[in-house]
């Protein structure tokens, strides 16, 4: 099946006999999303394979025609397709699927008022808890997912319920009021919360409140009639008439534009009218990404005579915002209508709430923790990722009928089979959850090896034949379910090797331990095995207000930080402890292959550390009004203006060579980034061109230094101590 004018001509026809004056008539939806069923299945074009396995949603049909070549059935589905008898049942199927979807529509129309309503006041027979059947709609687990694209939020009363009002819809309206000849881009990946931000944007020009439903869905262009303000709500939805409208009155300055935009269709946008402001194709292509690229979001793009305030929400830190969300997704009021129902002693669903709201602070800080150090590491999961990984933390993808089930058949699963530790994985702590693998953010956290590293001096006490039986985990109501993981995970196995079950049942302790433990002070270790980061829970202290560094705290990291900078300079590994006769950096010419002795080299520069470098924590203001600290290197008098941003990972990498983890690798960007620095150090402490200093590796690992110069046509050799 090709997207092409047969396929939009058949889809345009079943629209307008079946659809209703909410739905939207866009082609593209089905062909992209109809991948999460079993039938459909989308052949890549060459080339873009890996880029269509990372896309997760699209926003027009410019992204089907970049991404995709065809559309194709699986065997089962064709054979059934070629039987008469089987074809005329399932089109007689999906017709009356229509015409009810029809029929409910008609319905809804005729009560809008009952819309204005947040769904938990409405009178629902069919369903015991309707904020049950939201959460599961933000999942794209099913069919029924369609509040996974934030278009459909506007309108959906429900949305209110988990809505956080974005900082930076009151920044871009502040922009539109003071800067009467600046536009406003609002750009970002898809799921960024581009949409919703649009629409926040809109209520807050047309006076609507933050928690009321549109009765209609933004237009692909509003026009603010008590202002010269016009939204464009998505540049991929518009044509190319159209755009050049805009690009007209961009150009008189005859109207204020907020422009909403994936970064590809907005680089599109921009390069394809590159004539029209008077520059180069490239030029403006570099620009462009320049402004978008800005490591805090923002920037100023100036293009001739128009000029733009671009903010792209791929650079802004989304993670206070979804734990502000999923704290209101756990909100007692969502789940009082639960405690009274028949089922709830038996639904999985509120026997996870309840866990969670009765430990919320300790959890939510351990979930977002491990969000924190994916989004130190570069996994940035956009709002949208987040928003769905975290209702699935909850549900499960669990509805009514699967609860209803396992009353029927008495079924009492496994406490942990369902709970949002095991699900955070997307598994029950035995296999994967099939369909949870669809979620993004769950493939992103299994690339992690969360867990995979044990922490024996904790673990020790879990174990231990004696000490274990003591072990208790601190949370009543699993107990005993922990014990008899604990007690399965002790086993020894059989003959054939280590059983599967004790390994899971091992797995799932640590998880437990993880995100439910209470950790005393000289434990937290743990805590930072599990999340393969050495450095994560200092790095997160460093961001509460009054934090500071201590003076042996600076002076230890000062230690690790030069040891691993000599080594990366040098090309020399150095065993830990080894004592150095100075305390100068060195940079020298060498083959960066470290399984080579390189006994001696020639120093390119040199620099008295204790001198020029001072270690310090800068505060960073960002542009939504928080603020975090980061640890920096300083280059100090020489070495003035050479300054060294010191991340979580390469923190992580520091602690890791210092305990002799030799297999540690350091992140190809951060190795970029040491590069851009040891060029700053050679720049500014080259050693004069008039002589040559040669740096010595003995047998104790210390560097012996040593002059070469050439004086009144003799070679002059002298040893510097």
């Amino acid at each position: 099946m090709y997207y092409a004018e047969q396929y939009k001509k058949y889809f345009f026809t079943i629209f307008n006999k079946y659809a209703s004056e909410k739905d939207r008539n866009r082609a593209y939806t089905p062909f992209f999303y109809l991948r999460t069923a079993s039938f459909w299945k989308l052949v890549p074009k060459t080339g873009k394979e890996v880029e269509l396995k990372n896309t997760a949603t699209i926003s027009g049909p410019s992204e089907i025609d970049e991404l995709i070549e065809y559309a194709e059935f699986n065997d089962v589905f064709m054979n059934l397709l070629r039987d008469d008898a089987s074809c005329l049942s399932l089109e007689n199927y999906i017709l009356e699927r229509l015409s009810s979807h029809t029929l409910k529509s008609e319905a809804t129309l005729e009560t809008d008022t009952i819309l204005e309503q947040p769904l938990l006041k409405e009178t629902d027979k069919r369903s015991r808890n309707p904020f049950v059947l939201y959460l599961n709609s933000l999942q794209r687990l099913e069919a029924s997912n369609e509040n996974a694209i934030a278009e459909s939020q506007a309108c959906n009363p429900s949305f209110s319920l988990i809505q956080v009002s974005h900082p930076l819809s009151k920044i871009i309206l502040s922009d539109l009021a003071r800067f009467e000849k600046k536009h406003v881009i609002l750009t970002g990946h898809a799921g960024d919360g581009k949409s919703t931000i649009a629409v926040e944007v809109y209520k807050l020009l047309r006076g609507i409140s933050a928690d009321q439903p549109l009765t209609n869905r933004l237009k692909t262009r509003e026009n603010i009639q008590e202002t010269d303000i016009s939204i464009i709500k998505d540049l991929s939805e518009r044509s190319g008439a159209e755009n050049d409208q805009m690009l007209q009155a961009l150009l008189d300055n005859t109207a204020r534009f907020f422009i909403v935009s994936n970064t590809g269709t907005l680089l599109k946008f921009f390069c394809s009218h590159a004539s029209v402001w008077g520059m180069e194709e490239i030029a403006l292509e570099d620009e462009v990404l320049k402004a978008m690229s800005h490591e805090q979001g923002v920037a100023n793009l100036n293009l001739g005579n128009t000029q733009f305030i671009v903010y792209n929400l791929a650079r802004i830190d989304n993670l206070s915002i979804a734990r502000q969300i999923f704290e209101r997704m756990l909100a007692p009021e969502r789940w009082s209508i639960c405690a009274n129902q028949d089922c709830q002693s038996a639904c999985p669903i509120y026997s996870n709430v309840q866990l969670i709201q009765k430990n919320q602070d300790k959890i939510c800080e351990r979930i977002f923790l491990a969000y924190r150090r994916m989004y130190e590491y570069g996994t940035r999961l956009t709002m949208r990722q987040l928003t769905e990984h975290l209702a699935y933390l909850i549900t499960s993808g669990l509805n009514e009928t699967d609860i209803d089930e396992l009353m029927k058949k008495k079924i009492n699963p496994q406490r942990s089979d369902y709970m949002f530790y095991n699900r955070f994985f997307g598994d029950n702590g035995h296999y994967h959850h099939k369909a949870a693998q669809q979620i993004q953010a769950i493939r992103e956290i299994l690339k992690q090896g969360f867990g995979i590293r044990t922490c024996p001096t904790f673990e020790r006490r879990i174990w231990h034949r004696s000490l274990g039986k003591q072990f208790n985990l601190g949370i009543d109501a699993y107990e005993q379910e922990f014990q008899s993981l604990k007690e399965l995970g002790s086993s020894s196995g059989n003959d054939n090797g280590p059983s599967h079950a004790a390994d899971h049942a091992r797995r799932q302790v640590r998880r437990m331990l993880y995100f439910l433990y209470d950790f005393q002070k000289d434990e937290t270790n743990f805590l930072c095995q599990y999340l393969n980061s050495p450095m994560i829970l200092r790095w997160q202290c460093w961001q509460l207000p009054e934090a500071k560094l201590d003076g042996s705290e600076r002076f230890i990291l000062e230690e690790h930080i030069y040891h691993v900078l000599q080594e990366h300079f040098t090309g020399v590994r150095l065993p830990e402890g080894s004592t150095q006769n100075d305390r100068r950096l060195y940079v020298t010419l060498n083959r960066q292959r470290n399984e080579i002795r390189q006994s001696a080299q020639i120093v390119l520069a040199q620099v008295d550390w204790s001198t020029s470098i001072e270690l310090n924590l800068i505060l960073v203001d960002n542009i939504l009004g928080g603020q975090r600290r980061d640890l920096f290197l300083k280059g100090l008098n020489v070495l003035s203006g050479a300054n060294l941003r010191l991340t979580l990972p390469f923190l992580d990498y520091v602690v890791a060579r210092h305990f002799g983890e030799l297999g540690e690798l350091l992140q190809a960007a951060y190795s970029h980034r040491l590069e851009q620095f040891k060029s700053q150090v050679q720049y500014l402490a080259r050693i004069p061109d008039e002589r040559i200093m040669l740096v010595r590796l003995k047998t104790d690992h210390t560097f012996r230094r040593q002059y070469y110069a050439i004086s009144n046509g003799k070679l002059e050799v002298s040893d510097v101590m």
